[in-house]
């Protein structure tokens, strides 16, 4: 691939991204993003395909959230420390 191509199409997929990013305190997050998109979207064949954008926005941030700690974690964890500072008074 040419670099000229590939400029075109990181150009293209920065502005879309730019413009449906909503986590504006991780420009650092929204770099890897678009690099995962560009990468993505090179193998595929390129085509305008905002939608596919989306779905590939959708797919890195869901790799990236694999690991996340829900509300259902987090009051998990929470019962699991009462019972081990319960066992510690007797």
């Amino acid at each position: 691939m040419s670099n000229e191509f590939r400029e075109q199409v990181l150009e293209y997929v920065s502005d879309t991204v730019g413009e449906m990013w909503q986590l504006k305190t991780r420009p650092d997050l929204e770099k890897d993003c678009i690099d995962f998109i560009v990468d993505e979207y090179v193998d595929e064949g390129f085509s305008k395909d905002d939608l596919y954008i989306n779905f590939l926005m959708i797919k890195f941030l869901s790799n990236h959230c694999r690991d996340a700690v829900s509300s259902q974690d987090l009051e998990y964890m929470a019962q699991q420390q009462q019972g081990n500072n319960t066992w510690k008074q007797y």
